[in-house]
């Protein structure tokens, strides 16, 4: 006999709960497109030091990172932000862009990220060096002969240049 009290008890606050408030529910709104976003976009990426960490916790880099081509074939570490220095802007082709660089913690020459990452487009590449097999602890990691490159997405010609520039800097 209780249980019978507990399901009608149920059922009451149920249907309450879903009837509609007022005069009746309003029509559904045809939609000419795709509907608005239920989230805000993410405020602008500040100017004080952000690390590969942080970014990664924001949803638009993260999403993007996550969707990055090449992003599977990566250890671990550059998911979870590694070491890395603060992010800087960069200008290439007429953007201003992000770039982050990291690598990996307690062994620094053996694996790097670089990533550019446009705010405004979501748009995302990269390269990762890691240190070839055999290839000495001790030698110059500023010897792009030392290391594989796994380019990460798909930049075009400049991007990898800059890429490139930025992880062997000339002395």
């Amino acid at each position: 006999m209780r249980h019978r009290f507990i399901v009608v008890g149920l059922a009451v606050a149920c249907a309450a709960c879903s009837a509609p408030q007022g005069q009746g529910a309003p029509p559904p709104v045809a939609s000419a497109g795709p509907a608005p976003a239920a989230v805000a976009a993410e405020p602008a990426i500040p100017d004080g030091p952000m690390y590969l960490h942080d970014l990664l916790q924001r949803r638009d880099f993260g999403t993007a990172f996550a969707a990055l081509a090449g992003a599977e074939q990566l250890p671990d570490w550059p998911r979870q932000g590694g070491t890395s220095t603060p992010a800087q802007r960069v200008a290439l082709n007429g953007r201003t862009q992000w770039l982050v660089a990291a690598c990996k913690p307690h062994d620094c020459p053996s694996e790097r990220i670089l990533l550019l990452f446009e705010e405004s487009t979501h748009a995302m590449s990269g390269v990762f060096a890691r240190r070839k097999p055999g290839v000495a602890d001790d030698v110059d990691s500023n010897d792009q002969a030392n290391d594989d490159l796994t380019w990460l997405g798909a930049p075009d010609e400049a991007t990898k240049r800059l890429l490139l520039a930025k992880l062997y800097p000339s002395e």
